[in-house]
């Protein structure tokens, strides 16, 4: 009794009530989570929940093992977060075209929110008005005709230099693939982004290369996302959190570097023609405009946030998807012939090819379809989450749920592509018009689909077939050190995008027109 006697009556009776509402609150959910029809859970442990199943192995492949067990559609709970993951074609119809206006949304994580200055970009925000607003923007002035244009006779140059640098490479000797395919698509995406030269003005700091690697390195999920409390101990005694800073902070100045210059331009008149305008320039530029709409105008914080989009998004991806592409063509002598017939046959005896050759390539076309569908960029595509309840395959999702979509093993699904769907055979698109990427058909989901469909969606298909026909048009390639095409090396690494684990190296041969 004299424990009860150094209380308050009023407070006594306040926690009677509040544990009262505690018990009726606790049932209730009870109730209510058996009353919910949830998807399949693997087996989980305390505190971690199915963690434990995912370690040692790359994530698509841990999902693929688990959705072989239980299936297409499946929940775990990953530390404090339950995640939906969906490895089939009928299930990714649902999550990006039946319900997408509930999955839209994107979850929040300590890196993306630090590298997007609080999400007010267009690529990780939530789903919101201002996404809406951000979306347009991107849509209009960086996908639009003028970009287009100017991408397109960027690409041209580019390409030529690279033409120009294998023709003075020595003799039998093997070139790296992954470093000539990134010096092209980072120098597009410099000139039509930044409007830079990046050869004439070199990054002061550490290197773009090194700076890009170690954004899409930490934009692997962290503990702390998933354990908020002892993962942001770990994270922080780990280095994670100090590393995370070091590198927003590093490419927060280098695009701040350029927003001023642009500043400066502007200020002084200095502007440019209005085709050869870069991004940048133009979001200034409009929102500068005292008669600008609340639409076109944007903060230099929201400006800088869609150059980091660009640089997350459209680099890396499209370099893995060029490696991946050569690397099946070598494999596949018979392939190789088939389509630098095609290419060689369109382009005729020409100095250079142009995107009207290229448009005629039917089996190119194929070839570069084929390696989409067994290397999607993106192994697994960026998380979705979802706004409230829904049903997704006859299964409750419930509010904020973590959706994951493995892009990888739709990709391979032998229900879909039959049972040779691990092999590279381009010719399975011959009769296959109605799998295309922009959302009519979900077979393959290499660029997503839905509201969150990637932008790039058209022009980076374009670019890879464009770079790839001049590569084989002007030569043939050979694995160096006499290892067989079919003993090529194809171990996947990497997570966010999926790379080759070691570089492509393959030896120029100049092709004899006399044969």
């Amino acid at each position: 009794m004299e424990i009860f006697s150094i209380f308050p009556s009023w407070l006594l009776t306040t926690i009677l009530v509040l544990f009262c509402i505690f018990l009726y609150t606790l049932k209730s959910n009870r109730s209510s989570m058996v009353a919910l029809k949830l998807p399949p859970n693997p087996p989980k442990l305390p505190f971690i929940g199915n963690l434990h199943q995912l370690l040692g192995q790359p994530r698509h492949i841990a999902f693929w093992k688990l959705s072989q067990e239980y299936g297409p559609i499946m929940l775990l709970n990953i530390g404090s977060k339950l995640c939906l993951i969906i490895s089939s074609s009928a299930m990714a119809k649902q999550v990006l075209k039946d319900q997408d206006h509930i999955l839209c949304s994107r979850p929040i994580n300590k890196t993306t929110k630090q590298l997007t200055y609080n999400y007010v970009d267009v690529a990780f925000t939530p789903h919101s008005n201002h996404w809406r607003k951000m979306r347009k923007v991107f849509i209009s002035e960086f996908m639009g005709p003028k970009r287009a244009k100017l991408s397109n006779h960027v690409l041209l140059q580019e390409v030529e230099i690279m033409l120009r640098s294998v023709s003075l490479h020595p003799s039998n000797n093997a070139i790296n693939l992954n470093e000539l395919f990134f010096a092209i698509i980072k120098a597009v995406s410099f000139k039509v982004a930044l409007g830079l030269n990046y050869r004439e003005q070199p990054l002061k700091g550490p290197s773009f290369e090194i700076m890009l690697d170690e954004v899409l390195e930490l934009m692997n999920p962290s503990f702390g996302d998933f354990f908020p409390w002892l993962g942001n101990i770990i994270d922080q005694i780990s280095g994670r959190n100090h590393k995370l800073e070091k590198v927003c902070r590093n490419l927060d100045a280098y695009i701040q570097s350029h927003v001023d210059d642009h500043d400066h331009k502007i200020h002084n008149c200095q502007v440019d023609d209005d085709d050869d305008k870069d991004f940048l320039h133009t979001l200034l530029e409009l929102s500068s405009m005292d008669n600008a709409s609340d639409d076109d105008r944007l903060t230099k914080t929201e400006i800088k946030s869609l150059i980091v989009n660009i640089f997350t998004g459209g680099i890396d991806t499209t370099v893995a998807t060029m490696v991946w592409a050569m690397s099946e063509i070598v494999r596949s002598p018979r392939v190789m012939q088939k389509v630098q017939s095609e290419i060689r046959n369109c382009a005729g005896r020409k100095q250079k090819i142009d995107e009207t050759d290229v448009s005629k390539m039917t089996y190119l076309k194929m070839v570069v379809k084929e390696t989409l569908r067994l290397h999607p960029p993106a192994a697994l595509l960026l998380p979705h989450e979802s706004l409230s309840h829904c049903q997704v395959g006859g299964y409750d999702v419930l509010p904020e749920t973590m959706v994951i979509i493995n892009g990888w093993a739709i990709g391979r699904d032998p229900s879909i592509w039959g049972k040779n769907a691990a092999d590279f055979y381009p010719e399975r698109f011959e009769n296959l018009d109605q799998v295309e990427f922009r959302g009519g058909n979900y077979d393959m989901v290499p660029f997503g689909g839905g509201r969150r469909t990637c932008p790039a969606v058209k022009t980076a298909p374009a670019t890879v077939e464009f770079t790839i026909a001049n590569m084989l048009y002007w030569y043939d390639w050979r694995i160096p050190g006499g290892v067989k095409n079919e003993d090529l090396d194809m171990m996947e690494e990497g997570s966010l995008v999926l790379h080759r684990k070691l570089p492509l190296w393959l030896i120029p041969i100049k092709h004899n027109w006399e044969d």
